[in-house]
């Protein structure tokens, strides 16, 4: 049996291999080291490799920015499980930079976006009306209410784009030109 050393204030043995925290097991067969690793430290490996698997599969939006300026851009989804429409933002996305917006929705999801330019203030917008804050970053729900909209100062309305990932796709990019 080796010598066990201690590295003080670790709590750490030393087999004698040379690395730390690596320690001896006896067998009858054979001799072999693994590591010591926490049980808590494992399950959360283990949980985040399954949220990791989970998520590959769910169809993703990513925002490209080809412009020339800096976007800021708004979101919204229909949430059919409440019935109303619900926005987010701001999102900012640098020139030349991409930026992952919606990610683990589904086909049947409408969800849209609506976008403007730093310098010249350029807009993307559609025709859906939703609400935004135009002071900080939001999020609303029922944001197609006329109610909601008197709930806050700040509050105002944008014509949103809408869209759907076609039946099997699973990425799907929005380039702003």
């Amino acid at each position: 049996m080796k010598k066990d050393i201690g590295h003080p204030g670790t709590g750490m043995r030393d087999s004698g291999c040379g690395i730390a925290g690596w320690r001896d097991v006896e067998s009858t067969e054979k001799k072999y080291l693994y590591p010591k690793i926490p049980r808590t430290m494992s399950r959360i490996f283990l949980l985040f490799s399954f949220l990791f698997i989970l998520a590959e599969g769910h169809p993703q939006i990513i925002f490209k920015n080809n412009h020339d300026a800096q976007i800021y851009v708004a979101m919204c989804r229909y949430v059919s499980t409440g019935g109303y429409w619900m926005t987010t933002g701001w999102y900012t996305i640098g020139k030349g930079g991409e930026r992952l917006v919606f990610d683990k929705i589904s086909a049947s999801d409408t969800i849209g976006y609506w976008a403007m330019t730093t310098i010249s203030e350029e807009k993307f917008e559609g025709k859906k009306n939703l609400l935004v804050n135009d002071d900080t970053k939001f999020t609303v729900k029922y944001a197609d209410k006329p109610e909601t909209a008197g709930t806050n100062a700040y509050y105002s309305w944008r014509k949103f784009i809408l869209l759907r990932l076609p039946a099997g796709a699973t990425k799907g990019t929005i380039n702003f030109k």
